[in-house]
């Protein structure tokens, strides 16, 4: 364990050069603070409204911005967004500062409440700091109304950023805020450096306040908490449609379980065992693929069909010890997942690169290798490194 200076910012840490396809990943980094409303930072919300608006260099305040920027991250990853694609491109042309949308949203909807109800702070929902005669549920009670004001304030932002996705040029109002005013984050704070202490583990570490905060919290009666930086889901809202099927045995649209041991393809050589075959990491269930040749990252956030066929074609291939497949043989065994309700989720085409990859022919270029075009044989070129994958390694 060992002091570090970590900042404590709503800021999305956007490079000169970064275009629409690399908003995900640096999103995707922003998330790795656990962010579920069950891991909210319930100690703190009776001074919640004073560290969202008073930035000081404290652990509790660096928890707090720390968690609500993962949401902020993740809602304009997952969230009900008419258009991800569109948002990415406005948000890396003018890199639009979501985490300061979030904070400005997030304390409008928490002042009106304490506002109509008389309040000077949110209701505590620290268990212990309860008289013993009070209900013992009083506490659950309070957590609620405040996951209900933080889902309230994410309906507005979410509206934001749809506001933002079709309005590229920044020259309108919404709500009485331009939207330039918005894309700068509506007064976001400046990031303030904070000393924590930080414990390093396999997949992530965990930060905790330093020794002399920990100490003055004590002094304070004020509980220290830590949290951990890792790999996350993304919560909040329903999954991709294409992400409902179980990644390792399929269900039909009548609810027959399809057989996903079935050998596909026509190559001798292990789809993972190649150690001259360049590795590609998956973030986020084939979300983003990073290239181990020091490509630009592939980012297919909205290619919701070509990732469900990329993580399809990756279960097959390591099952049957392959490198190599035919498209139509492929295509047929991959639309046996889709029949009655959802046979809409089918593909249809045998053009792979064309269709699937419709606009991304270079990043199918990458990953994949033509054997035989006019038969539709190809190899994959690539070892696919997935969280599941590592984890069986290991």
């Amino acid at each position: 364990m060992h002091n570090e200076i970590h900042p404590a910012d709503w800021t999305i840490p956007y490079s000169t050069d970064l275009d629409a396809q690399s908003v995900p990943l640096v999103l995707w980094r922003l998330t790795k603070v656990g962010h579920d409303l069950t891991a909210v930072p319930w100690h703190l919300v009776g001074r919640m409204i004073h560290l969202l608006e008073a930035p000081e260099a404290s652990f509790d305040y660096l928890h707090v911005t720390s968690f609500f920027r993962a949401r902020a991250a993740m809602l304009a990853l997952k969230g009900e967004v008419l258009n991800h694609s569109e948002l990415h491109t406005t948000m890396s042309r003018h890199q639009v500062q979501v985490g300061g949308i979030y904070r400005h949203h997030l304390i409008c909807h928490i002042r009106t409440f304490l506002k109509k109800h008389n309040l000077v702070q949110l209701p505590e929902c620290n268990t212990y700091a309860f008289d013993p005669t009070h209900d013992p549920k009083q506490a659950e009670m309070n957590r609620d109304v405040l996951r209900r004001l933080i889902q309230g304030a994410e309906y507005i932002y979410l509206n934001t950023l749809n506001f933002l996705s079709e309005s590229p040029d920044l020259t309108e109002e919404i709500a009485g805020q331009s939207v330039q005013c918005l894309a700068l984050g509506v007064g976001k704070p400046s990031g303030i450096p904070v000393v924590v202490r930080v414990k390093r583990h396999r997949g992530g570490h965990v930060v905790m306040p330093s020794r002399e905060e920990a100490k003055r919290n004590s002094r304070a009666m004020r509980l220290s908490q830590m949290y951990t930086v890792s790999d996350q889901e993304e919560f909040g809202f329903e999954k991709d449609e294409d992400m409902k099927t179980d990644n390792r045995t399929a269900t039909s649209g009548t609810g027959d379980m399809v057989d996903s041991k079935e050998p596909v393809g026509s190559g001798q050589s292990s789809a993972n065992s190649d150690p001259k075959r360049p590795q590609a990491k998956v973030i986020g269930d084939f979300k983003i693929i990073i290239l181990s040749n020091g490509q630009k990252a592939i980012t297919l956030a909205t290619k919701h069909k070509t990732r469900a066929f990329l993580r399809f074609i990756h279960r097959r291939l390591t099952e049957s010890k392959t490198t190599d497949f035919y498209v139509e043989e492929m295509r047929e065994a991959f639309n046996t997942q889709f029949t009655g309700d959802v046979a809409h989720k089918q593909w249809q085409s045998d053009r792979i690169r064309e269709d699937l990859f419709r606009g991304m022919e270079r990043e199918f270029d990458l990953l994949f290798e033509p054997l035989d075009k006019v038969a539709g044989h190809y190899r994959l070129r690539v070892a696919f490194l997935t969280a599941e994958s590592a984890h069986s390694r290991n």
